[in-house]
């Protein structure tokens, strides 16, 4: 289901309106959980006004996933979702920082920014503790798609 959670992108390149494509493709085709983590992916905090790009969707559907987030109490499988997502750009995976600046980048940031950033690496521990170890430590391909170059080039 992770390689699903940006299936909206289908309709075109979209801001929050490819989280509501994404649920309702998915959803119509009875895959509830997936759609599920095609809006939770992008609310490491419940709250709609921590997202940063455009409200490019109907006052409705916004409405919709303000009330989606604000009910559902996300699961290990939604937060490890994110995680993955927070540590991932095209190119591969990469430092949580890096796709941190990335987004930031790209989109901006909001007076809800922080607080996001910080659940994000409350993730990241909360699953490092878990395995026992650094996320980095088990995740192929870090140095590449960090910072562009193999260890093995040097």
């Amino acid at each position: 289901m992770g390689l699903l959670h940006d299936i909206g992108r289908r309709e075109g390149i979209t801001f929050i309106r490819h989280l509501i494509d994404g649920y309702n493709f998915l959803n119509s085709l009875g895959y509830d959980d997936a759609a599920r983590i095609s809006i939770t992916h992008s609310f490491p905090i419940p709250d709609l006004d921590a997202y940063i790009g455009e409200r490019d969707c109907s006052p409705q559907d916004l409405k919709f996933i303000e009330n989606f987030i604000n009910s559902t109490t996300l699961n290990d499988y939604d937060i490890l979702i994110q995680l993955c997502d927070s540590v991932s750009l095209p190119s591969g995976f990469c430092l949580l920082e890096k796709r941190i600046i990335d987004v930031a980048m790209r989109y901006g940031i909001n007076a809800k920014s922080i607080s996001s950033w910080q659940a994000r690496f409350q993730i990241k521990e909360k699953f490092e503790n878990e395995i026992g170890c650094s996320i980095y430590q088990v995740l192929p391909g870090i140095i590449e798609g960090t910072f562009g170059f193999s260890m093995k080039d040097e």
